[in-house]
């Protein structure tokens, strides 16, 4: 039986009406004490305690520092280490976290395991020191499928390309035909110098292209535009388009009207990635860090949104760049490789390896991974088993789904 503990006051959301309405057991923990809800979880009896959180806002980590539970484990809200002995089990995939920047020795089962550092002991360089649960597939859940309108599987690629090429002429009615539109829609204290500099550097490469930015906050438009004057000129920063932010489903929506999204590879798009990819929009990236989980999540949603067969890999390996080289080559090729043309039905027909990618990801969406929650579903509850079976039998360790 699942239990739930919403340690936050209700903002009377559809989500949070319909989590009330239907967790087996629901408990508005948002006005009690810690050690109010400590003792409730052990009343409860529950035997694995997962935090939703981590270290973002309206975090109660001092309630699993309290052990009270036998197993503890992370995900979704905080992609990264939480560098905590009561934190047991990290839910990720091979792509997030590399096997190879865990920490060599990581015992979970006994009170000493927390008091026994061997750090000297060990080889190289890590970072996680929590086990990891590794899905097969991207570790990453939408419900994009579910809460799309019901007839929209039954849209044909052509259907597609129509509304797309309507939208593009709704949301930029003076945009010359060939013009190329890259995008990014994260909040912008997710764009570094680095970061801003390549992308300045791409749009000067590309002629014919534009940057499409939100106003996310507003305040970033100014300072954006008079960086990319003082460091590209005014001819490339006048190509930077800023729109406002737009409700859920009309940003899911616009967001085909975008070429390709340049993520941001410090801290990468998370919800946002499964938005563009729903769309079937192409989406560069760059794992800067190894070890820094949150550069490396929209290559795991990536992969889980392309097919598992040659095709897929292949757009993978034009998707995914290993440097920051890399990355402003990749876009630029695929930028200058895309062209349109005006079809019989009067919408443009993109050609070229960018138009290829997207197809694929339009004929994937409805079998990837990513995608499927039933999958996603299964394999958390096949963790929570091997866990739970580990625990009792005295085995720790990573578990390989």
């Amino acid at each position: 039986m699942a239990f739930c503990y919403a340690t936050t006051a209700s903002d009377k959301s559809v989500h949070r009406l319909q989590i009330e309405r239907e967790a087996p057991v629901f408990r508005d923990a948002s006005t009690w004490t810690s050690d109010k809800l400590v003792e409730q979880i052990v009343q409860d009896n529950i035997h694995i305690l997962v935090n939703l959180n981590g270290y973002t806002r309206g975090a109660r980590n001092e309630i699993f520092a309290a052990r009270p539970a036998p197993i503890q484990m992370s995900f979704m809200g905080f992609a990264g280490t939480l560098g905590a002995e009561w934190c047991d089990y990290l839910l990720a995939d091979t792509t997030a976290i590399p096997p190879e920047t865990l920490r060599p020795w990581r015992g979970n089962l006994a009170v000493s395991d927390v008091f026994e550092d061997k750090t000297e002991e060990g080889e190289g360089d890590w970072i996680y020191s929590e086990n990891i649960i590794y899905c097969k597939d991207t570790f990453f859940c939408c419900d994009h499928a579910q809460s799309s309108d019901p007839d929209e599987h039954k849209v044909s690629w052509q259907d597609e390309q129509q509304r797309r090429w309507k939208m593009r002429k709704e949301l930029f009615p003076d945009l010359p035909d060939d013009t190329i539109i890259m995008g990014n829609f994260n909040q912008l204290y997710k764009i570094d110098p680095t970061t801003f500099r390549t992308w300045l550097r791409i749009l000067s490469k590309v002629d014919k292209s534009i940057l499409w930015l939100l106003r996310f906050p507003e305040l970033g438009e100014t300072n954006l535009r008079r960086t990319a004057k003082a460091w590209a000129g005014e001819e490339v920063a006048r190509r930077i388009i800023f729109t406002d932010v737009a409700p859920k489903n009309q940003h899911i929506s616009r967001a085909r009207v975008c070429d390709l999204f340049l993520d941001t590879p410090e801290c990468n798009a998370h919800t946002t990635a499964a938005d563009i990819l729903w769309s079937s929009t192409p989406l560069l990236t760059l794992p800067r860090y190894p070890y820094k989980m949150c550069s490396r999540m929209a290559a795991s949603i990536l992969k889980g949104a392309l097919p598992n067969d040659a095709e897929g890999l292949r757009a993978a390996k034009d998707l995914i760049a290993g440097s920051e080289d890399e990355y402003e080559e990749f876009a630029v090729r695929l930028a200058k490789g895309l062209s349109y043309c005006i079809s019989p039905g009067g919408y443009g027909e993109g050609h070229g390896r960018l138009a290829t990618l997207r197809k694929l990801l339009w004929d994937s969406k409805w079998t990837c991974a990513l995608f499927d929650t039933r999958r996603w579903v299964a394999d958390l509850e096949s963790a929570y088993n091997e866990a739970w079976r580990r625990w009792v039998a005295g085995e720790d360790g990573d578990i390989y789904l």
